[in-house]
């Protein structure tokens, strides 16, 4: 009689058990490129901290920064095949596969509003787009778009003084090809290269500068890497797309496919705050360390962007944009 008491015992002990005691600890792997100073690193932690307390054990999240796992343009890819669970890439990566992602380089986009921008990608507009970007590359996107801010244009040895002083410079350009047809109209040649081999390149002038944001340049200290001068444009709102790799998703079921959407939405919206405010604080640490910084004119600006206008249609069709997509960001943009 002993063995089958202990068996029933057993048994009543397995049922008492709560669901998650002895469950297997899922990883939650997210993958960055930036630094741990950086404002989307800064951003994450406080999802993470709100993320694991909600899940109680159920995920093992855990933050890879400095493109520790994967760089950038790489992260995608590493997602649809479950070889990571999470990452939040510039937008600007995602338009090698779905060309509509590069909507915020067309010229419509030049000089926006942060509000005018999230005016597009938060509504209809950015719900199509997410749906093919879900589509073609394999991932869940869990929510609104985390902010970087409005890029600047940096530069070593030439004065950023005009955008006409840029003519002729070798700069990085991260992202899509419609950002590239803008820098072509500069007369900059643009380079893509991983953010993690910009300090190299900015040391051994293999590039002239680049194009990113203040946040970005002091998170890497690039004024240690021979980073001297800025010129302020307003050219481009950069903006990251928090997912999840569909292998991933998947495997959390509905219970924990929520409490990672309802944590994202009760982080993004200070997120965005903090990126506005670090962004205006490392401007200033830019020039309190050695960075002319100036700001484009805006009748140089204003030219710029008729300029641009002129050829938006080419644009939308050499990169193979959806010309009715575009018609709706415009729509939503009141042009």
């Amino acid at each position: 009689m002993k063995p089958l008491l202990t068996l029933a015992m057993a048994a009543t002990l397995a049922v008492a058990l709560p669901p998650t005691a002895g469950a297997e600890e899922i990883p939650f792997r997210i993958s960055l490129n930036t630094g741990p100073n950086h404002v989307r690193n800064i951003a994450l932690e406080d999802f993470v901290t709100k993320l694991s307390e909600r899940t109680e054990g159920r995920l093992d999240v855990q933050v890879f920064p400095s493109a520790q796992l994967y760089k950038g343009p790489d992260v995608p890819k590493a997602l649809a095949q479950g070889a990571v669970e999470m990452g939040v890439p510039i937008i600007l990566y995602l338009s090698r596969t779905v060309p509509n992602a590069g909507l915020l380089d067309l010229p419509m986009f030049y000089g926006r509003t942060a509000d005018e921008v999230h005016r597009v990608m938060d509504g209809p507009v950015g719900d199509e787009l997410n749906a093919e970007i879900e589509k073609k590359l394999n991932v869940k996107i869990i929510g609104r778009y985390l902010d970087l801010g409005h890029g600047s244009i940096f530069t070593t040895e030439v004065p950023a003084t005009s955008l006409a002083a840029l003519d002729g410079l070798k700069l990085r350009v991260p992202g899509s090809p419609a950002a590239k047809i803008r820098y072509d109209g500069l007369g900059v040649q643009s380079v893509s290269i991983s953010f993690a081999d910009v300090p190299i390149a900015l040391a051994q002038n293999t590039v002239d500068g680049l194009m990113t944001t203040h946040e970005t340049v002091r998170s890497a200290k690039l004024w240690e890497s021979g980073l001297k001068h800025a010129i302020d444009t307003r050219g481009a709102f950069l903006q990251y797309v928090p997912m999840v790799g569909k292998p991933t998703w998947d495997r959390l079921g509905p219970e924990l496919q929520a409490i990672v959407t309802d944590t994202w939405a009760q982080t993004v919206g200070g997120a965005r705050l903090l990126a506005a405010e670090r962004q205006a604080s490392a401007r200033a640490e830019a020039m309190a360390n050695g960075v002319n910084v100036v700001q484009a004119s805006e009748e140089e600006l204003a030219a710029f962007r008729a300029q641009l206008m002129a050829s938006q249609d080419e644009i939308v069709e050499t990169t193979r944009m959806s010309p009715e997509l575009v018609k709706k960001a415009a729509a939503a943009l009141n042009d």
